[in-house]
């Protein structure tokens, strides 16, 4: 074992989003803190969310905005809520703005809060080594100082150790296995990993390429033998193999192949409503061609491509259609069918499905029950929320609360 002074208080494994908030809150409670970062630079995650203009927090976190244990959750979010997010970014001197309930940087550059947070870091005395990569983490028997081993082939030693290595998803960013193949050396288990918060690639190709570049605002429906699976409501972005988009993206952790997607272009109206207002439409504009009846309602790629779906002539008059053909008309307008295919990969995922079983942690304090010296945080747990800045504001939530801990040990 080396001398006393090589052995730092605590060893962070990551320097993401929750590595570099627990880092910083333990160096400036007095602790001899190293953050080890694989990549070239830290926070690469923080960089590229909310496309690049970093969604940190949300004014809706609560517990039913994760998936998981929504207990555990709530054990961290009361002793760190959106307001706390805020004020304390705002004391690292970053302004933020406010959309829908949203916070982003007010530059609109992540890299506003990544800054902030690399600043404050070195203010407050962490040491950080980037390039390099652990590889393994082992603990004396006796002594219980454990030992971290890099690629590298650098050793280095601690009292503590947090793993805040992230999830597999963004690999090109830096998401990795590694955070999970580390947890599993300690003793924890991994719960199946599925991409989560990406988008969905449907069957109907032909259709998509017409489609491809196209927003429209719809309820989307999960279904499977005609039974709602999940939904939710706000933008679709059509593109070349499937659908993006938030509420894509809050779906696709429930999505499986062979799947209905369907999609309510006029989720504002009730049925009954629709079915009214299309009469009415009918009987005001019977001269019209079938393609021009939707002039105004709905964008002409999508006109067309429904029209053709229905097996209609774009020439049809209004007047020579049947109550069975508005019939049919309306059913589609408020559930046109898609059939999944699958998932994007993890390399295009904001997040992912499953990680470190958190039966294992201990509720509001991250404490590993299979070693009282080591701490897990983030993505890297079996926590995973909706899109909108909810995942950001649990690793912030989630390094607060060990670090917290960490800082009451003697």
């Amino acid at each position: 074992m080396q001398a006393q002074t090589n052995i730092y208080d605590v060893i962070v494994v990551g320097a993401g989003a929750s590595g570099l908030v627990c880092a910083l809150e333990l160096a400036r409670g007095g602790k001899k803190v190293l953050v080890l970062e694989k990549e070239i630079t830290c926070g690469r995650k923080i960089l590229v969310s909310g496309n690049g203009e970093c969604n940190f927090t949300n004014r809706q976190v609560a517990p039913d905005k994760y998936y998981g244990d929504q207990d555990f959750v709530k054990a961290a979010l009361v002793k760190f809520s959106y307001q706390d997010a805020l004020n304390y970014f705002t004391d690292l001197g970053l302004l933020y703005r406010e959309e829908k309930g949203r916070f982003f940087t007010y530059t609109s550059k992540a890299s506003s809060l990544a800054t902030c947070l690399t600043c404050a870091l070195k203010e407050a005395g962490a040491q950080l080594i980037l390039k390099t990569e652990v590889s393994k983490i082992t603990q004396d028997n006796k002594t219980k100082i454990f030992k971290v081993s890099s690629k590298q082939g650098q050793n280095y030693f601690a009292k503590n150790i947090v793993l805040a290595c992230g999830s597999l998803a963004y690999a090109q960013v830096g998401g990795t296995k590694a955070g999970y193949t580390l947890a599993q050396s300690l003793g924890h288990t991994i719960k199946p990993l599925s991409p989560a918060l990406c988008s969905i690639n449907l069957q109907e190709k032909s259709a998509l390429t017409r489609l491809a570049g196209l927003k429209v605002q719809a309820m989307a429906s999960l279904k499977e033998n005609g039974k709602l699976i999940a939904q939710e409501e706000g933008e679709v972005l059509f593109n070349n193999q499937g659908v993006s988009g938030n509420n894509i993206f809050s779906l696709s952790r429930n999505a499986k192949k062979g799947q209905i997607l369907e999609l309510n272009l006029f989720n504002q109206f009730t049925k009954e409503e629709f079915s009214s207002f299309i009469d009415a439409r009918a009987k005001k504009y019977s001269h019209r061609k079938l393609k021009d009846f939707f002039a105004g309602i709905l964008a002409d790629t999508l006109a067309n491509l429904m029209i053709d779906f229905l097996g209609f002539r774009k020439n049809l008059l209004i007047c020579d259609l049947n109550s069975q053909n508005f019939a049919r008309i309306k059913e589609v307008l408020q559930a046109w069918p898609f059939r999944v295919e699958g998932l994007r990969p993890f390399e295009q995922a904001c997040a992912a499905k499953g990680g470190v079983d958190t039966r294992e942690v201990q509720k509001g304090t991250f404490c590993s029950f299979k070693n009282p010296n080591v701490y897990i945080t983030g993505e890297l747990l079996d926590i995973d929320g909706r899109c909108g800045g909810f995942n950001l504001h649990f690793a912030w939530s989630s390094a607060i609360c060990a670090a917290k801990t960490l800082l009451g040990k003697k």
